[in-house]
């Protein structure tokens, strides 16, 4: 159950919270079920705070520490968690439309499954995340760090991956038709091969596609 005085404390000063958490290191907040909706929780330590079905609708954490923070069904639409790091963070059936994770740390996070289509994860670092089966249609991933991170079955239409890093990067299976990963890095013809594209999608310089039918094609690695 929500602790009423760490509410309080919460609202009224994020830089009186940050040091109360300093001196009790060992007390996990509990915030579930609490209002915050477009409240200001800007660079804010809510490390392994408890958020179950809280509502931050509109809320600012930029610059929060999220580390294993517990989210699951939380309302986080249009909430900004831009420069975050969400280490070990819990997103279980929490409603992310239209929240910003820009440069955020998401490393090795599960959203897989997911209906992802307005969130903005550039400059995010989503090393070994899993986005299998998501839907990220027009999704900005610009300068996101995608080494290793698996988008298996994903649908990844529209998609902007320009810049990103994606080395060995699992897309098999995945929709990147109208994609754009031009100026992308490490992608090889094995990656794309794997997954559905279109004659829209737009890839590095140094790959090349060869259509031999509208929907079967041939991708190879440009001549130096």
């Amino acid at each position: 159950m929500a602790n009423r005085e760490q509410i309080t404390l919460l609202k009224s000063s994020v830089a009186r919270w940050n040091i109360w958490r300093e001196n009790n290191p060992k007390i996990d907040p509990d915030l579930d079920r609490v209002d915050f909706n477009g409240v200001n929780l800007k660079n804010a330590n809510l490390r392994r705070a408890n958020f179950y079905m809280a509502l931050l609708n509109g809320a600012n954490l930029q610059g929060s520490n999220l580390t294993k923070t517990f989210f699951a069904s939380s309302d986080l639409r249009g909430a900004n968690l831009s420069e975050t790091d969400c280490s070990g963070a819990k997103f279980n059936g929490a409603d992310l439309d239209g929240c910003t994770f820009k440069k955020a740390t998401l490393r090795k996070i599960d959203f897989s499954n997911r209906d992802l289509r307005d969130v903005d994860f550039s400059e995010a670092d989503l090393r070994r995340a899993d986005l299998r089966k998501s839907n990220l249609k027009k999704v900005n991933f610009f300068k996101a760090d995608l080494r290793k991170t698996l988008f298996t079955e994903a649908n990844l239409t529209g998609a902007y991956l320009s810049s990103t890093l994606l080395e060995d990067t699992d897309f098999q299976w995945a929709n990147l038709s109208k994609a754009v990963l031009r100026y992308s890095l490490n992608l090889t013809a094995v990656q794309i091969q794997s997954a559905k594209i279109d004659r829209e999608t737009k890839v590095p310089h140094y790959l090349k596609i060869d259509w031999i039918s509208e929907t079967d094609f041939h991708c190879k690695e440009n001549a130096v």
